[in-house]
């Protein structure tokens, strides 16, 4: 029950565009025409936001600094993991409590076994705010598949791509932006027979 009410509430705070009924109904109109044109559809969107919920919740419930550092981003079931955790059985943790929730296909771990300082928070969020740019205004890139991570100026990458080519051309918008050490893609193509099934 508390992961519904979790569920609820996460997608709630994504719909949100203002405190109004009016700016909330907008948001959530927008988010569900955003889902609906994503590759994964409506309904995994909804699935990813469940699992999500449910690791987060997870996380709140058994380790303070798993919930604060720890990022989850979940695409067709497929968890990815990312932030700073010096202690390697919090990270180790992190993993096992993900794997073990409703609907995980896998775990990617990411984890970095450094805390990092507020420069590279800083850093890092340009870094994104660069990338995703880029991607918005490429007329070849459906730029709503992907979700972009930047972690010690390290750039993690998720989501559908329609074939090879708009993959490279993501690629190499990533690799393009100032500051960025390593682009690393965990995005699958439109056609990857391991997007069938569970």
């Amino acid at each position: 029950m508390r992961g519904a009410a979790l569920a609820a509430l996460l997608l709630a705070t994504a719909t949100q565009t203002g405190c109004s009924p009016a700016g909330m109904a907008v948001g959530a109109a927008s988010t569900a025409g955003v889902a609906a044109v994503q590759e994964r559809g409506f309904t995994g969107t909804l699935n990813d936001t469940r699992i999500k919920a449910a690791v987060s919740e997870a996380y709140f419930n058994a380790s303070e600094p798993i919930f604060l550092k720890v990022t989850v981003r979940v695409h067709e079931g497929r968890v990815m993991l990312l932030g700073g955790l010096a202690d390697q059985a919090l990270r180790d943790r992190a993993v096992r409590l993900a794997s073990v929730q409703a609907g995980v296909r896998q775990v990617i771990d990411e984890l970095q076994p450094v805390e990092g300082g507020v420069g590279d928070y800083a850093r890092d969020a340009w870094i994104t705010t660069q990338i995703n740019a880029k991607l918005t205004f490429d007329e070849y890139v459906l730029a709503v598949n992907y979700s972009v991570d930047t972690v010690g100026s390290v750039v993690y990458l998720m989501g559908i791509a329609q074939d090879r080519h708009e993959l490279d051309r993501v690629i190499d918008h990533a690799n393009d932006v100032r500051h960025v050490k390593r682009v690393v893609s965990h995005v699958m193509l439109k056609d990857d027979p391991r997007r069938e099934g569970g």
